[in-house]
Parts: structure tokens; C-alpha cells; sequence
């Protein structure tokens, strides 16, 4: 059986485990060809432009493969590399996305499953499955896939050894031809090989077209290295450094700890990350990437590269940048390296300042959120700033600081935290966990990017109190520290009803979305909501909440209705930031119910309650 491979993506790391593993049960490997101009030229076929450019190159380089006539293709689910982490959600979502945007048979995609994190066992399992759909017995398949691991690990323990780039290793290890240029890219190039740059980004960008080989055109100029030549152990003592570093998305944590690793041993003189436009991942590590490089005045390059970056241009800035790199290095000599050691000798850690006097917190809003929020922390005297609207002004002060290619809730959320601490605040309040979204980062982010830009807070970050055996007394010491000198029975009354409130600003907001659809008199919904609204906000018991929740209820029931056919039903899907958040979505739950034309009644199960119900308690 002829199985192919597209040249993308995963293939630049463990194309050996795959090529071994497939090779073992008797099948032939076809790889597409390399990126070229043509393949650029047929990137409409994907389906959608919203992904980074790697993604976009895995549907004309999946689509080759096809039309050459492989029986069966074979692009793993990457979920996770170890019980700490992720990978990028296009990694996991891959198969999927080729399955549906090409239009392939559900049979065409061997895709057995790597998640060494939630289900150990069905890693070595899904591997068996596909050895069984390509022929072999299940003993065999599992021979192959050890077998496979074994070379694999042997594969990237070479290459660190022998300072290979992973083209090179591909080459002498498993026989793929790499690309050589007959002549120098720039024959006027003044090698200095006491000249060090580290050069960090995905394997997948640096040693693709889109790059434009801008690894062998460094070697022109200086010593390169790249994060394959880092030693797993010397990754892992870099990120455990750093708060969370093991629990960055996996290609990351290579991106990240080579970098660390090469700064903190004083290893190179320059720093150059290559990233693709629009990816999120990386845009999360560049602020902790230049944040440590500045710390220890190494020059730091961010070359960003997508389906039209023109060569010349990043030549240019490439050649620029060692200009101002050579000069500076001649400048420090040999003091360099002591000086770089000295400022390393602290590790890269998020220390919070000592505790203000008294304490004022400040939360990034979600929806109707802030309402619950601000009883938790204010139910009997001030400790909170009351929540604060987004505006046109917070997105502009988030925009101002936020890292371009972050998702929009980032930016959105740092503009709220600029206008708490320009109303007073001095602690920000924020949600933690790390897991596959970026928002397990924000805070991180949060706090660097508005402690560079000369703000003076606390930050806290709350995360889960589950699995209880292992967080929760670390999650109650939090809060603790948040709510300072209340009794427990305080806290957990405050806590009860703000839960309370929650669920009826909730429970409100479905009869708003009902009424809306077919009040007779437009507006008059929304007056009452925003009257229940304000009561419940004010309201300090249970039996205050629940009146003002009962008279919406009588006036939603009262209220005079249209005639007619029932209304046509809606449901709101997607980001749940973007769903919750009415000045980010423009409101668009109101101008649906609103509309003239058509009666509309809007649904949404997206909600903040629904979320902790089926992410946090795990209940339906």
C-alpha cells in the first residue's frame, strides 16, 4: 500500500516516526513535493484565510498527494507530547480540516492519535488500528510503533550531538534529499564565526519556502544555531525556569526553552525569531522571548513571514539587523559574556509586588459577569472597582500594548485593565489554566506588557480549584489572600450570592431573548431588563434578588404580544468572549431580536455558568 505524507507541518518533526512506522508494516511513503511557487499559487483551494501559512500549505501539498494516487494518507492527531501540555489546536485539529475542506472519504485520512496527556493508552492503541486497516497483525503494529519511537528518539538525540539542522539529519538519517545551492547567496558575506545567532521559530516555517532559507543564509554571515540543537535536558531545565514553561503548547516549549537555554548560558549574541502571520502560540512566546533578551541586552529580531513575504525584503531587514548586531558585539568584547551571566543569575520569574496598604482590585468584565464579580468582592464595603464597560477608548488602549497576532480578547482585556488602573486600582484580578486556548496566558501576558509599559499592581490569577485533592488549597490560599480578613462564613456567603446572581442575570436574559421576539411594543423588554439589571446589582440578599427577578418575570409574562406565526429561532454560536462580550459582537443578541423585518428569537448554550458546568464540573 502506498501511503503519502504532505511535506508540512508535523512532517518537519517526526516525519522518521512516521516514515518508520509505516515503512515497518510493509508500506511504501510517498512525500509531496517541496514547497515551491506553485504550491503558493494554488493556496485558494484552502477553504478559508483566517489560518497561519502553514495551515494553508497543508491543503495543496494534501491535494498533490491525491491527485498522484496514494492509496491512503497519513496525518496524525498531535493532542499532546507529555502529561503537561498541548499542542497547537491546528495540530489537533488538522485531519479534520483536510477531511472537510477537501472533500476527502473519511476512509482516504489515516489519523491515529498522539495524547500522552488525557489518554495515554489510545496513543499506542490508534497506531495498532491503522497497522491492522494497512494489514499487519496487532503485535506487528505495535512492534512498529516501538520500534518507530525508538528511532525517532534516537533521530533528535543525534541531531542535538552533532549541531545538525534538521534538514541535514533528514538527509544523512532517513535519506531525504535537502535543498543545496550551487552558489552563495550573497558572495560578498564576511563570515564571523565568533558571531552567534540563535535562530528560534517552527521547523515548519525555518525550513520551508516561505522562509526563504534564511537559515543557510545566516551561516553565511555567522555561527547559527537552532533549537534542534538543544538537548532535551537542557530544554527542560530552561522551562522549568520559567513559571508554566512546561505547559506551553509543545512545539512551542522547543521554541521557547531553546531560546531561554542559549540566553541564560550566554550562548549567543542575537536573537532572531521567524514567525508566521496570525499565529497566536508564538505571538504568546515572543513577548516572553523579547522581555528576556532586553533583560540581557541581546539584540532581538521578529521576522514574520506568510504567503507574501517577498524575499527582498526579508534579505534586507535580515543583513540590517547583523550590521547593527556585528557593531554592538564588537562594542562588549569579551565583558559580554560575564555581564550576561550576571544579569541570568535570576531566573525569569512573574513576582508579584509587596501588597499595597489597601487593596483595590480591579476584573476584566465578560458579559454580565461583573455584576456576580463585584458582590463576591464588595458585599460589605468596597474592595472592587465597579465592572467597567468596554468601549472604543479600551480596545484602543489594549491595541496600544497587545502583541499583533494575539486573538482580539487579549487586546480587548488589557484595555480594561488600563482604565482599573487609571480609576485606582492597584491589584488585577485574573483567570489561569493552562490547556489549549491562549487564554490560560493572559495573564502572564497581561502583567508583562503593562509592567513594561510602566504600570505599578498586583496581579493574581485564579485557577481551578479541581482536581480539590491537589488544587484546592492553593485556590483557597488565593482567595484568601483576595478577600483578606473575612470569616469563611463571609466568604462563603458572598461567594453563594454572587453564584445566585449569576444565575438569574442568566436565567433573565433568556426570557429578554423570548420577550424581545414577540413583545408589541419594541424596546420595552430591554427597559425592564436593564431596571431588573440594576436591581440585582444592588441587591445584598437572596430574598432582594429573587423579588426583582420575580417582577421581570411577571412583566415578561404581561407583557402584549404580536400575533402571528412563531418567530424564527437563532442560535448563537462561536468564541465564547466573542458571543458574551455585547461590544465586541456589536450587540448582535439585541439587533437580531430587534429586527423589524422578521421576528427573531435568539438561543445561546454559550454561556459563563455553561462553560464552568462542562469544563470545570464536568456535569450536562
Amino acid at each position: 500500500m502506498q501511503i503519502g505524507i504532505p511535506r508540512v507541518l508535523s512532517f518537519f518533526y517526526y516525519y522518521p516516526f512516521y516514515k518508520t512506522f509505516l515503512e515497518s508494516l510493509g508500506c511504501s511513503v510517498r512525500l509531496s513535493p517541496p514547497t515551491s511557487a506553485k504550491t503558493l499559487d494554488r493556496l485558494s483551494i484552502c477553504p478559508t484565510d483566517e489560518p497561519c501559512i502553514s495551515v494553508k500549505l497543508a491543503f495543496p501539498h494534501t491535494a498533490a498527494l491525491v491527485e498522484a494516487g496514494v492509496e491512503r494518507l497519513f496525518i496524525p492527531t498531535l493532542t499532546s507530547a507529555d502529561r503537561y501540555s498541548y499542542y497547537c489546536p491546528k495540530h489537533i485539529g488538522l485531519p479534520a480540516m483536510l477531511r472537510n475542506g477537501l472533500e476527502l472519504p473519511p476512509e482516504m485520512i489515516l489519523s491515529p492519535v498522539l495524547d500522552w496527556r488525557e489518554q495515554p493508552r489510545r496513543s499506542c492503541e490508534s497506531f495498532v488500528a491503522v497497522g491492522r486497516r494497512c494489514g499487519a497483525s496487532a503485535e506487528a503494529a505495535r512492534n512498529a510503533f516501538f520500534k518507530a519511537w525508538r528511532f525517532q528518539n534516537y533521530f533528535q538525540q543525534k541531531m542535538a550531538a552533532e549541531k545538525w539542522l534538521y534538514p541535514e539529519a533528514l538527509e544523512r538519517l532517513v535519506g531525504v534529499k535537502m535543498f543545496r545551492r550551487n552558489r552563495p547567496y550573497n558572495p560578498q558575506a564576511d563570515f564571523c564565526g565568533a558571531l552567534r545567532v540563535g535562530v528560534v521559530g517552527h521547523s515548519y516555517i525555518l525550513y520551508d519556502y516561505v522562509a526563504h532559507n534564511l537559515v543557510e543564509r545566516l551561516r553565511e554571515h555567522a555561527t547559527v544555531l537552532v533549537p534542534e540543537m538543544v538537548p532535551r535536558r537542557a530544554l527542560s531545565r530552561a522551562l522549568s525556569a520559567v513559571p508554566y514553561g512546561r505547559e506551553l503548547w509543545s512545539f512551542e516549549q522547543v521554541i521557547a526553552g531553546s531560546a531561554l537555554y542559549w540566553l541564560e548560558d550566554s550562548l549567543i549574541d542575537a536573537l532572531i525569531l521567524v514567525s508566521p502571520f496570525e499565529c497566536g502560540p508564538e505571538a504568546v512566546v515572543e513577548v516572553f522571548l523579547e522581555r528576556e533578551a532586553e533583560r540581557r541586552r541581546i539584540p532581538f529580531l521578529i521576522l514574520t513571514v506568510d504567503e507574501q513575504s517577498g524575499e527582498a525584503g526579508l534579505v534586507t531587514r535580515m543583513e540590517a539587523f547583523l550590521d547593527t548586531v556585528s557593531g554592538s558585539a564588537a562594542q562588549r568584547g569579551g565583558a559580554a559574556a560575564a555581564k550576561n551571566k550576571t544579569l541570568s543569575s535570576t531566573p525569569a520569574r512573574f513576582m508579584p509586588p509587596s501588597l499595597p496598604v489597601k487593596r483595590l482590585l480591579g476584573f476584566p468584565n465578560l458579559g454580565r459577569l461583573g455584576a456576580a464579580l463585584a458582590t463576591l468582592f464588595n458585599a460589605d464595603r468596597e474592595r472592587a472597582i465597579a465592572p467597567l464597560p468596554v468601549t472604543k477608548r479600551t480596545v484602543e488602549l489594549g491595541a496600544e500594548l497587545a502583541p499583533e497576532f494575539m486573538c482580539y480578547p487579549l487586546a480587548v482585556t488589557i484595555g480594561q485593565m488600563r482604565e482599573y488602573l487609571e480609576a485606582g486600582a492597584n491589584t488585577l484580578v485574573m483567570v489561569g489554566g493552562k490547556g489549549r486556548c491562549r487564554l490560560g496566558w493572559y495573564a502572564e501576558l497581561q502583567e508583562t506588557l503593562l509592567k513594561r509599559a510602566g504600570y505599578d499592581f498586583e496581579m493574581i490569577t485564579i485557577h481551578s480549584p479541581l482536581p480539590l485533592n491537589k488544587n484546592f488549597r492553593p485556590f483557597a490560599a488565593l482567595v484568601g489572600r483576595l478577600l483578606e480578613d473575612r470569616p469563611a462564613s463571609k466568604i462563603i456567603s458572598n461567594a453563594w450570592l454572587a453564584y445566585r446572581k449569576a444565575v438569574y442575570l442568566e436565567a433573565a436574559e433568556k426570557l429578554l431573548y423570548k420577550l424581545r421576539a414577540r413583545e408589541k411594543e419594541r424596546g420595552g423588554a430591554d427597559r425592564a431588563y436593564r431596571v431588573f439589571e440594576a436591581e440585582l446589582a444592588e441587591a445584598t440578599s437572596l430574598r432582594a434578588m429573587q423579588k426583582s427577578f420575580q417582577r421581570f418575570q411577571e412583566y415578561c409574562r404581561t407583557a402584549p404580544r404580536v400575533e402571528g406565526p412563531p418567530p424564527l429561532r437563532v442560535r448563537l454560536i462561536g468564541e465564547i468572549y466573542a458571543v458574551l462580550e455585547n461590544f465586541v459582537n456589536h450587540d448582535l443578541a439585541r439587533a437580531l431580536g430587534s429586527l423589524n423585518e422578521i421576528r427573531i428569537e435568539v438561543e445561546t448554550e454559550i454561556t459563563v455558568l455553561n462553560w464552568l458546568r462542562y469544563n470545570i464540573f464536568h456535569t450536562p
